[in-house]
């Protein structure tokens, strides 16, 4: 009699599985305003997904090139050894796969080096927002000691005594004599033209916007539960939202290691206030599968144990020995909590990450 009854279930399984997949294709094949309310961990709404685009005009041709060439250029490093390209590679999404940056004379940081997309979209820039701007940013690599370890005052004399930046810094600003704003705005230039990841999810998010029942129809069904998933269940739009899937916010997610030999502060570096130790900007996850390893010091290297964390409530460190009655101790943010995701919405999960 049991055998019996066991195909019986597996028919029941199999059609219970047939209605909901039919199920989450009628809802994500209406526009992208119908679809299903996100979750999140603190009940606020969510900025819809959307495709990444730039938000203002991009430069000249000429600045654009003057400012790849310059990107592309060792001469803004000390020894002539490095580049902006040597830690961001284009065929990586301006990424290095590496865990930590490595700059001049083979130093290596503490942090992971974030790719390139979505200039206008950041309202702030590094892992603890120490920039406030695109052109801000663009110099603070050419100075800082680990990287290319060159004062912008020295980076500006080769520039000007350069056989051929000036006139290119002419044909693109109109004056031979280079400033720091032109070196910045040159580089930021050419960095507002990368593009995003060139993924099945961008071609998706784009295509949802005005054929969304053809959209829908390019996802598989893990595909497609690991997009209604990451909406509703996993509660990931709490962070990662909108077009850049990030909300542009610092948080404590428990890998700071305070009080321990590879200790990084996080955003307090920047802001000196202790409220902010431990906190990190929210990366995008817009080319994920293709920018790894992941979070700021690098430490995961494999999707389904990153998950299988934040699904367990994330990590969060407990103060012991001689921080025990530390008042500073970073609190892991109460954004991360329990999922109860079974094992085959963790498997769903990662397909959609594979695809953004």
């Amino acid at each position: 009699m049991a055998l019996r009854v066991i195909p019986l279930i597996i028919c029941a399984l199999l059609a219970f599985s047939t209605f909901a997949n039919d199920n989450l294709r009628h809802m994500y094949g209406k526009p992208i305003k119908s679809w299903p309310t996100a979750e999140t961990a603190d009940g606020q709404p969510a900025i819809a997904l959307a495709p990444l685009k730039p938000k203002a005009p991009l430069a000249t041709s000429q600045q654009i090139a003057l400012g790849e060439r310059l990107f592309n250029d060792p001469l803004l490093s000390r020894d002539n050894s490095v580049s902006c390209a040597s830690c961001h590679f284009s065929e990586r999404h301006f990424q290095d796969g590496r865990r930590s940056a490595t700059g001049v004379r083979k130093q290596v940081g503490k942090r992971n080096t974030p790719p390139i997309f979505g200039i206008d979209h950041w309202e702030s820039f590094f892992w603890d927002g120490r920039a406030q701007s695109a052109t801000e940013q663009a110099l603070k690599p050419i100075e800082n000691p680990i990287e290319m370890d060159l004062p912008i005052a020295d980076a500006l004399k080769r520039l000007n005594e350069s056989p051929i930046y000036p006139s290119l810094f002419k044909n693109a600003y109109g004056r031979e004599d280079i400033t720091s704003p032109m070196l910045a705005m040159a580089l930021v230039a050419f960095e507002r033209t990368i593009p995003p990841p060139k993924s099945k999810y961008q071609h998706f998010i784009t295509l949802a916007e005005t054929l969304p029942e053809k959209a829908q129809s390019m996802l598989s069904d893990s595909e497609l539960q690991g997009l209604h998933l990451f909406r509703t269940k996993a509660q990931c739009m709490t962070c990662h939202e909108g077009a850049l899937l990030s909300d542009n916010e610092f948080h404590v997610t428990g890998f700071h290691l305070y009080g321990r030999r590879f200790e990084d502060l996080g955003r307090s570096e920047f802001t000196q206030d202790v409220k902010d130790i431990g906190k990190f900007r929210t990366p995008s996850l817009l080319g994920v599968s293709n920018t790894g390893p992941w979070m700021h010091n690098g430490l995961f290297t494999q999707f389904r144990p990153m998950i299988e964390q934040y699904n367990a409530g994330g990590f969060r460190p407990k103060a012991r020995g001689s921080k025990a009655s530390d008042p500073f101790f970073p609190v892991t943010t109460p954004l991360i909590e329990p999922l109860n995701l079974t094992e085959e919405e963790v498997t769903a999960l990662v397909e959609f990450l594979n695809i953004l």
